[in-house]
């Protein structure tokens, strides 16, 4: 049985021990990604939090960070959306509830800012797909995701 878990809201000064934790949830099955370091998270999660719209959690058990979510607040002709940019639970976490109590803590969030609905996308097939289909959320068919590399002299961005 898990020590109970608080879910609380993404500071600054958690900045650091995400990362770490992106990282190492990410290196892991079934993803395999690999960093040189955790300084491009840290910017990452820092520009996230520099959004006027950023909305941030985190679970933490025992003072330790062994999960989080990075999302904003996104305007839609129907209301004002909330987009799940990433959401990760460390692997020696996940599959004991915490991901779904973590869910509902969101959801929440989402109800007590007024925001009509959690939006996200997922890889086709992965862990992350059953988890989100098991929390009430539906594929929308029909529904693709596009993406083209911009070349520009100083960087290459997706």
């Amino acid at each position: 049985m898990l020590p109970p878990a608080n879910f609380i809201t993404l500071t600054s000064e958690m900045v650091e021990e995400c990362a770490k934790l992106y990282c190492e949830t990410y290196s892991s099955a079934p993803w395999f990604e690999q960093w040189p370091s955790h300084h491009p998270i840290i910017e990452f999660i820092t520009h996230h939090l520099g959004n006027n719209y950023f909305m941030g959690y985190v679970i933490q058990i025992e003072k330790r960070i062994v999960g989080a979510c990075l999302g904003f607040k996104k305007p839609w002709n129907q209301g004002v959306e909330y987009y799940i940019d990433e959401l990760f639970i460390h692997p020696d976490f996940q599959g004991k509830g915490l991901g779904s109590a973590f869910m509902q803590y969101i959801e929440q969030q989402c109800v007590t800012c007024n925001l009509n609905a959690i939006i996200l996308n997922t890889e086709k097939g992965f862990p992350s797909e059953s988890y989100y289909r098991r929390n009430g959320f539906t594929v929308h068919e029909g529904l693709i995701i596009l993406s083209k590399w911009v070349t520009t002299d100083n960087h290459k961005t997706k």
